[in-house]
Order: C-alpha cells, then sequence, then structure tokens
C-alpha cells in the first residue's frame, strides 16, 4: 500500500488510519501526525505486513507533542519547561498525551498558568497546579448527561472507558476514578454558576444556584400587580402551592469519612444550609417518637431506620414538581417535626411575604396539630434582637396555610383526616394532589444507592446536581405541561358544571323541599370555612357524609328513653352495655374458632377460653346485682309450667348462635354454656313485666343504636371492597393479585362481620317488640351488600341497565314512594353527599381553570423579566465571552 498523503514512491511498510476521520485514507507516520495537529486526541490504527491487522495506537505514540497557546499548533520557543506527559480520558477512551505549554508573557505579566491553557483547548484539569491528568469537557458533559438521565455511576461510566480502551486487558489503562470523581464534582458546580449567572465562590446567597419554577408566584419577578389586594376567596391564586415528604432511600451509610467535607454549593441550591443545620439540630432535644391520633405512620417513626443518616425531607412546588430552594434536611430517624420546621423556615423564605400557602403532606393531620406552637418555641431560640443567629432564616412568620393531605396518601388516614385534609374539597386547591414529591423521589430512587456511599459533601452535591437537571428539563417544558392542563381544565370544568346544573335541575323537581339546595349550600359554606382553618372548633357535620348514629352511652340513652337520671337506671344501662359487649366478644371468638381452629394448640384454645371466663365473670357480678334481680321477680309471677317453657325458649335461642359452626365444636360449646341472658332473651310476658319493663326499653334502645352503627359500617366498606376489586382487576402478575386480594378479602371479612352485627341486634329488637316487617330495619340479605358509587366515574359496566337498588341505600326515585320518615332521611343523606362531592368537584375545576389562566400568566412574566437580565448583565460585562454567553 501507498500513503496518500505524500505520495511517496513505492509501498510503505507501515501505515496508518484514523477512523474517527471522514473516510481515513492511509497515510504514513509522518502525514499522520501532520494531518492531526488540530485533534491531537484521536485513536489511530497501525498496520503491518508482518502483522497482517489493524492494531490499535495513540498518537502520542507516533511522536505527537500538543503546543498550547496561540501559536497554531506550532512550539512556543518561550517555554519555560519541558515536555510534560499528561493522562487524557475523553470519549475515544484513556490516552497518553505529550503537552509542551506556552511561557509567552502577555502584557509584562507572568504566563498564562497551566490549567488555563489545558482549559482553553477543551481539557479540565484534575488539579490546579501541575496538572498530570484532563479530561475533556465533552466526557464530562456526556458523564452529566448519562448520571442526571439514566444515573450512572462515576464507577461504571469510567469502567466504560476503561474498556473502551482496552476491552482484552482492562488494567493495562490507568485508574484515573478517584480524579474523575473530584473533577466532575467541580464541573457540574461551576456549570451550575454560569448558568445562574453567578461568581463561584465559597460563601454563596441563599437559592442563588437553585432554578425556580416559573409558574409559582415569585415577588417582583412575575407575580400579579393585584395579589396584594386580591379579596379572600380569590387569593389562591397567588397562592405557593407546596407539599413536603420525606424519602428513605437516600439515606447515608454509616461509615468513616471527613466531617469537615462540606458540599460547594453550600447552602445556595436545594439543601438547607449545612452550617444553619448543625447549629439547628444541636440546640433541639433528642427526637422522640410523636404520639398520632390518627394511624401510626412509619415516617412519624413507627418504623426501622438506618445509617447515620436515614434519609431526606423535601419540600418542592406541589403543582408544578420543581424543588424548592433549600427544601432538602437530612434525617437522623423518621420525619421528625424539628426536621420538618426547619425545612418549611429554611426552603419557603422567599415566599414568607404572600399572603396564602396551601401545604401537602402526607401526615399534615398529625403536623399541624402544635405546629404554630413549636414555631413560636423556634423563633424565641435562634431570633433575639430583631436578628436571627440562622444565616439562612430570617423571617419567622408564616402567612395563612391551608393544610391538606396527598390524594394518594388520604385513604390510609381516618374518616376525619380524609374529610378535613381532602384536597377534594379544600377550597382553593384545583386539582391539586400534593404529589409531587414521590413522582420526585421516583425518579431518585436510584441515585439513593450512589449517594449512599459518598462523603456528606460530596452526597449534597451530587443530589443537587440531579435536582437542578430535574428543574430545568421541567423549565423546557412548562409551556407544553400548561396547555395540557389547560385543555383538560377547559374540558371538565364544562363537563362537571354541566352535570351539577343537571344534577341540581332534578333534585328541585323530586318533590324535596323548595330550599332544600339553599340549606345545603349554607352548610358547605359553613364547612368550607373550617376547613380553611382546620384549628378552628366547629360542631358542623361535614355534607361530605350523612350524620351517623353514634353509639348511644349510658346516660345518653337513659334521655332519649325520658327517664329520669336515677342511680336504678344507670347500674341497668351499665349492666346492658356489659352484657352487649359480652355477647359480641363471644361472637368473635366463635367465628374465629369456626374458621381458624386448625392452625390452634390446645394451649391457645385454653388460653382464650380462661380470658372469656374472666370477661364473664366480671358481668356475672354487675348482673347479679341488677338486672338478674329483676328478671327473678318477673319470673317468680309466673307458673311453673310456664317457667320451665321460658328456659327452654332462652336456652334454644342461645344454641342458635351455634349453627354454622362444624368445627371444634366441643369449644364452641363450651363458650355457649355460659348463659347471658338480657330482656331480649325472654318471651313477651316476661319483657312486659313491670320489673324488667324498663331495662327491656333500655336495651332496644341500645340494640337500635347497635343497629344503626352496623348499618353505616355495611355501608362504608362496599365502596372501599369496590375500590380494591378495580385494583385486583388492574394486576397483571400472579404476585401482584396476591398482594391486592389480601386487603380485599380483609374488607369484606369486615363487611360480613357489620353485617352480623346488624342481623343479631335485629333479632334481638324483633324479640323486644319491633315489628318484623319494619321498613328502617329490614332483613339484611348476602345480596344486599352492594356498593354505592356516588362518583361517575366510578360505574361498573351494565349499572345502567341495573334499576334495582340495595334497601340499605338511596335514589331519587324512592324518595317520593310512600317511605317511612327514617328512610327518606336516609335517602336525602346519600343525596346530600352525591351533591356536595359534585359541587365539589365542579369547584375544584374551576379553580384549577383559573389557577392554570394565572400560571400561564406569570410564566410569559418570568421568561420576559429573566431575558431582560440576561441582556442587562452583557451589555454590563466588559468580557466578551460571558456577554456572548448572556445573550445566548
Amino acid at each position: 500500500m501507498v500513503c496518500t498523503g505524500c505520495n511517496a514512491t513505492g509501498p510503505c511498510s507501515t501505515l496508518y488510519r484514523c477512523k474517527e476521520c471522514w473516510r481515513h485514507p492511509p497515510l504514513c507516520k509522518k502525514c499522520v501526525v501532520t494531518t492531526h495537529t488540530g485533534n491531537p486526541l484521536h485513536i489511530v490504527e497501525e498496520w503491518t505486513h508482518e502483522r497482517g491487522f489493524w492494531k490499535r495506537q495513540t498518537l502520542a505514540e507516533l511522536g505527537m507533542v500538543i503546543h498550547l497557546g496561540d501559536h497554531g499548533g506550532d512550539t512556543c520557543y518561550s517555554t519555560v519547561s519541558g515536555t510534560r506527559e499528561i493522562c487524557v480520558v475523553n470519549l475515544h477512551g484513556i490516552q497518553q498525551a505529550y503537552v509542551r505549554f506556552c511561557g509567552c508573557r502577555m502584557a509584562s505579566q507572568a504566563p498564562q498558568h497551566d490549567h488555563i491553557q489545558l482549559l482553553e483547548v477543551g481539557l479540565w484539569p484534575a488539579t490546579w497546579k501541575t496538572p498530570r491528568t484532563a479530561f475533556s469537557i465533552e466526557v464530562l458533559d456526556d458523564f452529566r448527561r448519562a448520571s442526571t438521565q439514566g444515573n450512572i455511576t462515576a464507577q461504571d461510566y469510567m469502567m466504560a472507558r476503561v474498556r473502551q480502551t482496552d476491552g482484552v486487558l482492562p488494567k493495562a489503562a490507568k485508574d484515573r476514578y478517584r480524579e474523575f470523581l473530584v473533577a466532575t464534582r467541580k464541573y457540574q458546580f461551576l456549570k451550575m454558576c454560569m448558568r445562574k449567572g453567578v461568581q463561584p465562590s465559597g460563601s454563596l446567597v441563599y437559592g442563588s444556584l437553585a432554578n425556580m419554577c416559573p409558574a409559582c408566584p415569585h415577588i417582583a419577578i412575575n407575580i400579579c400587580q393585584e395579589w396584594s389586594t386580591r379579596t379572600e376567596d380569590k387569593q389562591y391564586l397567588d397562592a405557593l402551592y407546596h407539599a413536603v415528604d420525606g424519602n428513605f432511600t437516600q439515606n447515608m451509610k454509616d461509615k468513616g469519612s471527613d466531617e469537615h467535607d462540606l458540599p460547594l454549593t453550600l447552602g445556595s441550591a436545594y439543601f438547607a444550609n449545612e452550617h444553619d443545620a448543625k447549629q439547628y439540630f444541636a440546640a433541639m432535644p433528642p427526637p422522640k417518637t410523636e404520639a398520632s391520633n390518627c394511624n401510626k405512620f412509619g415516617a412519624m417513626g413507627y418504623y426501622g431506620h438506618w445509617g447515620s443518616v436515614s434519609g431526606l425531607v423535601g419540600l418542592s412546588c406541589a403543582r408544578h414538581m420543581f424543588v424548592l430552594p433549600g427544601g432538602g434536611v437530612d434525617l437522623k430517624v423518621g420525619e421528625t417535626w424539628a426536621a420538618v420546621d426547619f425545612l418549611m423556615l429554611s426552603g419557603l423564605q422567599n415566599w414568607m411575604r404572600l399572603k396564602l400557602h396551601i401545604s401537602a403532606y402526607d401526615i399534615n393531620c398529625q403536623y399541624r396539630l402544635h405546629f404554630y406552637e413549636r414555631l413560636a418555641a423556634i423563633q424565641a431560640k435562634f431570633f433575639d434582637e430583631q436578628k436571627s443567629s440562622l444565616k439562612s432564616v430570617h423571617q419567622f412568620s408564616f402567612p395563612a396555610t391551608r393544610a391538606a393531605v396527598g390524594k394518594f396518601h388520604e385513604p390510609a388516614h381516618k374518616l376525619e383526616c380524609r374529610l378535613e385534609y381532602s384536597f377534594h374539597y379544600l377550597p382553593g386547591a384545583g386539582q391539586t394532589d400534593g404529589e409531587a414529591p414521590e413522582r420526585i423521589w421516583a425518579a431518585t430512587t436510584f441515585l439513593g444507592l450512589r449517594t449512599r456511599e459518598m462523603s456528606p459533601g460530596h452526597r449534597h452535591d451530587t443530589i443537587n446536581f440531579f435536582h437542578d437537571d430535574m428543574n430545568w428539563r421541567k423549565t423546557y417544558g412548562i409551556a407544553a405541561h400548561l396547555t395540557k392542563k389547560f385543555c383538560e381544565a377547559k374540558r371538565y370544568q364544562s363537563e362537571s358544571s354541566a352535570y351539577l346544573a343537571e344534577l341540581e335541575s332534578e333534585i328541585m323537581g323530586s318533590g324535596l323541599p323548595a330550599d332544600i339546595l339553599e340549606v345545603w349550600e349554607t352548610t358547605k359554606r359553613n364547612w368550607d370555612q373550617h376547613l380553611i382553618d382546620v384549628g378552628k372548633p366547629t360542631e358542623s357535620v361535614p355534607p361530605s357524609r350523612r350524620a351517623s348514629t353514634t353509639l348511644l352511652c349510658p346516660y345518653e340513652a337513659l334521655k332519649s328513653n325520658g327517664k329520669k337520671f336515677k342511680l336504678r337506671s344507670v347500674c341497668l344501662s351499665v349492666t346492658l352495655q356489659l352484657s352487649l359487649m359480652t355477647l359480641h366478644c363471644r361472637a368473635c371468638l366463635i367465628l374465629q374458632l369456626s374458621r381458624k381452629s386448625s392452625g390452634w394448640t390446645d394451649e391457645k384454645i385454653a388460653e382464650i377460653q380462661e380470658g372469656f371466663s374472666k370477661r364473664v365473670g366480671v358481668w356475672s357480678k354487675a348482673a347479679d346485682s341488677s338486672l338478674q334481680t329483676f328478671v327473678a321477680v318477673a319470673m317468680d309471677s309466673l307458673s311453673q309450667e310456664r317457667r320451665v317453657a321460658v328456659y327452654k325458649e332462652v336456652r334454644t335461642k342461645n344454641a342458635s348462635l351455634a349453627e354454622g359452626t362444624k368445627r371444634s365444636r366441643a369449644c364452641v360449646e363450651d363458650l355457649l354454656a355460659v348463659e347471658i341472658c338480657l330482656p331480649s332473651s325472654y318471651p313477651r310476658d316476661v319483657q312486659r313485666h313491670e320489673s324488667v319493663v324498663e331495662a327491656a326499653k333500655l336495651e332496644k334502645d341500645l340494640r337500635q343504636a347497635h343497629a344503626d352503627d352496623a348499618l353505616d359500617e355495611v355501608r362504608a366498606h362496599p365502596a372501599s371492597s369496590y375500590g380494591m376489586y378495580l385494583h385486583l382487576k388492574k394486576a397483571v402478575t400472579q404476585k401482584m393479585k396476591t398482594r391486592s386480594s389480601g386487603p380485599a378479602q380483609r374488607i369484606r371479612s369486615a363487611v360480613y362481620a357489620a353485617a352480623d352485627v346488624y342481623r343479631r341486634a335485629r333479632v334481638a329488637m324483633v324479640s323486644l317488640g319491633m315489628n318484623d316487617a319494619d321498613s328502617t330495619y329490614r332483613p339484611l340479605k348476602k345480596q344486599d351488600l352492594k356498593a354505592f358509587v356516588v362518583r361517575e366515574e366510578d360505574r361498573r359496566l351494565g349499572d345502567s341497565k341495573n334499576l334495582k337498588q340495595s334497601w340499605i341505600w338511596g335514589d331519587l326515585t324512592f324518595v317520593n314512594n310512600d317511605l317511612s320518615e327514617g328512610v327518606k332521611t336516609h335517602i336525602i343523606g346519600h343525596l346530600r353527599v352525591h351533591w356536595c362531592r359534585t359541587k365539589a368537584r365542579a369547584e375544584r375545576w374551576e379553580e384549577e381553570m383559573e389557577l392554570v389562566k394565572t400560571e400561564m400568566t406569570r410564566t410569559i412574566r418570568f421568561f420576559a423579566f429573566y431575558a431582560h437580565l440576561w441582556e442587562r448583565r452583557a451589555d454590563e460585562s466588559s468580557d466578551g465571552g460571558s456577554a456572548s454567553y448572556a445573550r445566548k
């Protein structure tokens, strides 16, 4: 073969080609070096006749020397140092290069530093003094994209470069992993500074490196001029919607590390100022498990945590998923209130002057209980003589805040919390779901596998870089995001308003009182005001659920029975309550024995029987002194034959409880051998006796309360069971189906248990004189346990053809029928629920429509403000490069 560069006569024994160049013609050694003066880091291949194949070579091995400085690649004769060998990492792999630095003096000054000369040719030095390793800017940018988009670790990325260098003997390539870690950390920090137009330093201003949400309100940047004078019902348009949540995958292993390793982004990005955080937590008492009046949440410490840092609690924009500046705090255990309080103080400093905040937190029902008391204690500890001892916290006064629980976490709360902290009913919430942090954590799950191995400062920097990249990507897509939300809001706002108008028209034409909508509207308005200030006491019944009958206490039973407060009546009511509790305990034990006895040992069964015997002993002492005495008087008034017949009838009623319990018959018979007799256990002639008649009336009232509460349970659980049924239908794998079937089975069991309670109460009420054909307390059959679907989107396929409803639910078609007042009240109650939810849904979509319009306007103002800011920077800059970047 002949060299195509110098056209040398005769064949060459050794030729080279560069596959990075276009068409890579074969060249001799001199030509390949000469033609690569502008691309000295290309990888070439060598061919010899003896070898017979192309072998990988670097240009440095062929004698290539990289001359730095403005000499067009020629040698600088003023250099004060000789040729230096440098390890270069670029997109072609790892290679050695020979470099000669320029020694020319400029304007009677010293020659440019070595690292400056490397930067001018696109090489990032690993050290600033006498660098021996450099990374190309392209490889640093490539890693930044790979790590933020694909969660590639630095070790994996460098291993790929090593294998690219030599896939057969990777250990032959030089290890530059540690240098790469330092270089990428510095480079990404300077990249953040450049993007924000900030001069890098060790004490940057709070939030100066954070990328802000264009659609959120920023005073003096994009907020409406009338924001401070808006009426209360419109203040939500200028409110900050923020969400808090913890992430326990973002932990850090408990291992030796430099405690003085501070982040380069100290207090200027998405973590709270590390110095302030250390000072704050040092002054706070040790954390302890918080008491909960709702459920025991893992976030409150009812869960095991590990590592020197157990996780991270973060603050984000609830509507657009932007991470807020200063909104990250490390956790040592669970989400202690002290950590969240500091997070709120640090992350919301820029928005303290607003009139309204709308806050989402998955345990807001607990966090907000004593929030202002804790805030006052923090202010007294760190704010003295009009000055805060915390550098990043200057304001301690929060604006009015409306709190809610994210829609995904809402079902895990008790009923009261689901009503008072629901985004579905909160005025001004729009269609905010409050689950923005969950989406952020989903994207950072694999990031935690990397950061838990890092030192504290490096970990914070890496998380800040990742959050910054997320915010930038959302900035680029904010216009498309708001456009999609606007189209969605326009459609559903129209549909929900039309459906509400149709529903109200049907209500007004159904024969109900003409002012019923006004009454409901007043009740809803009062409840909405309560939701705005949850801490304000109220006696209003939430319009989103029907007022349930509370189990009567003894004193309430006496009042409802029209009796005076007498000691005899109190003793009777207490004994009846204790009797009913004992009967319920026995029924539950019989049910458990019939279902689970195959797995219970004899010792377990004996322990259960012993516990029940103790309960019976307590009841027996109370019954002997009151109820049984009155029954004995009534029995003495009967003839001997009648008394024998009564005793047989009582035993027959007790034996009926054993129907269907085929397993563990001996254990069940032992439980049934204990006679727990109430007035309903006896025939009518005993109940009508003057010594028993008061006890019979008291028991009837208590049984009626039991039946009402059991019906409420029956109505509540089928809706949940239907939701689990839909979730089970969506399961695609056997594992998902198995995990979903467990909760569904538990809900069904709860429905059947409540139905059994109702049936026992009804049998007793019939025995006490209630008409068996009573329209309020009808026989409850298995087919009656069907869900009442309130929301339109929850309708099942075929519901439009299924006109037959279960008697436990109401419908407008029943209102005009000849029904009892109790049934009518029940139907109207459910209609009220349906109207309230429909009204709330229409209001939320109307708010969403107004919010999206406002956010679009703010986004335009935000970009216009920063466009003007960068233009001004370009005009004021004396450096050509800075001015060019500002205009870009």
